[in-house]
Order: C-alpha cells, then structure tokens, then sequence
C-alpha cells in the first residue's frame, strides 16, 4: 500500500493546504489546560469521555447513549472498518473522496470501490448507483474533501434507506454549510433515530480549532454505539483532549463567531480568485477546489517558494486543480498578491 500521504508541514511556511482553522481556538479551552491538576495526567483518562458525551449529547440534541469519543474523526473511521469489515467485504464512496478511507480499507483486507461523482460546473453530485455496490460500509463526506461540495439531506436520507449496511456520513466541514452556527440544516443528527443504519461523524479539528488535539464524535443509534464501546482501544482520548472538548463545546460565543469569520473570509477569497479566472464547485467548507489547468503544479511550486503551502494531487482527476484552505485576512491577501505575480 501507498499510505496516506498528509498535506506538507514545512517549518516557516503559511499553511492553506490541511483545512486548519485558521482562527485560535476559544481562550476557554486554553484555561481549561491550564486548570488540569497534575494527577490527571498521571491516572488514566476516563475510557468513555462521559463528561465530554454528556456536553455534546445536550449539544447536538442527543442522548449519551448515541455518542462515541474518538481519537480525532479518523479513529472512529477505524472504529467503524473493525467492527463491521471482514476481509475481502466492501467499501463504497463517492471519488473523488478523503484518501483515507481507501487506506484503512486496505489495512482492514477489504474492498474499497470508488463510483464517480456527477460532475457539473457548480456541483459534484452523488452517483445513482453508490447504493447498489453490495457493500458492507457506505461512506459519504458531507460537505465532501477535496471539492466542498454538499448532498441536501433529504438525498443522504433516501440513500440511507437504499443501501444494504451502513451508511456513514463524515460531517467535519458541516459547520461551514452557511445554514446554522451548528450545521444543523445540513446536518443528518437530528435524523438518527429515523436509520438506524445511519453513522455520522463530526471533529474538533476544524471549527474548533483543535486540529493538535486529537479529537471526534461518532452518533448513530444506541444499539450500534454499545457494540462499537466493545470495538474502540481503552483509553483512546486523553485527559488534555477531554478537557479540550468540554471548554470548546461549551463557548457557543466563539463558535460562531470562528464559523462568521471563516465564511466572511471564504467570500473574499473567492472575489480575488475569480479575478483571475479561476473557477471551483459551491463550497460548503473551508475551502475552495479550484481548477487552475496545467500550470497547476508549476504555481503550487512557486507559492511554495513564497512560503505559501495548498494542495495538490499528482492523480489524472484532481492533477489541474489545486485545494486552497480559506486562512486569515493577512494570509488570504498574502496569496492572493503571490497568485497575481504568478499566474497574471
């Protein structure tokens, strides 16, 4: 296998390439940390994250029992291929998708099966035959990395009620949709009980700006939570994350406020890039797929050498576009006048 292969991390340079936030988390998780008493760190973490669990049940509107804490998102994706994959059974997703749910396929002997995406001009759109793959483990971001394009929910719930497993709907970017301060209008959670096949996963890495932290929430239906309990390492979060996420979710102030700040700043990036011609489906996130043409490796190289970092894939379906995370005001207008000497 290939492994997954993260975004740069280049000492001195501006990062627009992993979908950071690019606002500080809340001075409140900072004092939570400070707070800790020694000995946490010396005793083991609670196994369950219970205190975390009972914040971002009333949070998102659930119970306890629907909630799972994670190691970041990804590790309850790797939660979800142990407990439902055996070898040689099936992975479904809508490509281009997030990498790693190849790589853990890989690692867990399984199948993964990409069926494209509908592309048009503005949209990606889930193909029509991604229920009918006979798989285990359907899965769907949503919004979706790298194109930040969004499924309505009413869609996700009919797919939700045509495929054979499991579907999991990977909500990292979600908060980022523009609807609500919590994704709620373009979130699955308040439809869990409806699918009980329905897994959706959220993380702290993006608009809370806890990326260094490690941390994610799983939901789904009781009865699969207790068996997925049985499946997940011991003490998979640690004390410092716990606390993180329990003073993250709890100012609902700098929430929104991050998320306001992200969109005002993905609008104003998005005017200097159409200035340049350049073009990227709706995005619902953090950032913008642009489709820049053949030079697109040529000006990832130069903004490099400027100390400016964004993504791009050496594969025929994404190797024209380049992933540009939406950063700060100083940052966005530090690329935007580097993208004018470069491509102009």
């Amino acid at each position: 296998m290939h492994g997954y292969t993260p975004g740069e991390q280049v000492v001195g340079c501006t990062k627009l390439n992993t979908n950071e936030s690019a606002v500080p988390p809340s001075p409140a998780v900072l004092a939570a940390l400070a707070a800790l008493e020694d000995d946490r760190l010396r005793l083991y973490p609670d196994p369950r994250a219970n205190a975390l669990r009972r914040v971002a049940a009333e949070r998102y509107g659930v119970t306890v029992d629907h909630l799972l804490v994670g190691n970041g998102s990804d590790d309850c994706l790797t939660v979800l291929y142990r407990a439902f994959l055996a070898p040689g059974e099936r992975v479904a997703v809508p490509w281009p998708t997030y990498g790693l749910y190849d790589d853990l396929a890989t690692l867990q002997g399984s199948e993964i099966v990409h069926v494209d995406y509908r592309i048009t001009a503005n949209d990606w759109l889930l193909p029509d035959s991604l229920a009918r793959q006979g798989a285990k483990l359907t899965i769907v971001a949503n919004p979706n990395n790298p194109s930040g394009t969004l499924v309505p929910v009413a869609e996700l719930r009919r797919l939700a009620d045509q495929v054979e497993g499991i579907l999991v709907v990977d909500e990292a970017y979600v908060d980022f949709a523009g609807r609500d301060d919590d994704g709620t209008g373009a979130s699955l959670i308040a439809h869990l009980d409806a699918h009980p096949n329905l897994v959706i996963l959220r993380t702290f890495s993006k608009s809370y700006s806890l990326a260094g932290a490690r941390l994610g929430l799983l939901f789904a239906h009781p009865e699969l939570v207790a068996h997925l309990m049985k499946v997940k390492d011991s003490y998979n979060v640690n004390h410092l994350s716990q606390a993180a996420g329990l003073a993250a979710l709890e100012d609902r102030s700098h929430h929104r406020q991050l998320i306001a700040v992200t969109l005002a700043e993905r609008a104003r990036l998005e005017t200097g890039l159409a200035a340049l011609g350049w073009t990227w489906p709706r995005s619902a996130a953090n950032f913008l797929l642009c489709e820049v043409g053949p030079r697109a490796k040529e000006i990832l190289d130069a903004l490099k050498a400027r100390g400016l970092l964004v993504r791009w894939w050496n594969r025929p379906d994404l190797v024209t576009k380049l992933r540009i995370t939406v950063g700060n005001r100083a940052d966005n207008d530090r690329l935007l006048v580097a993208l004018r000497e470069i491509a102009g």
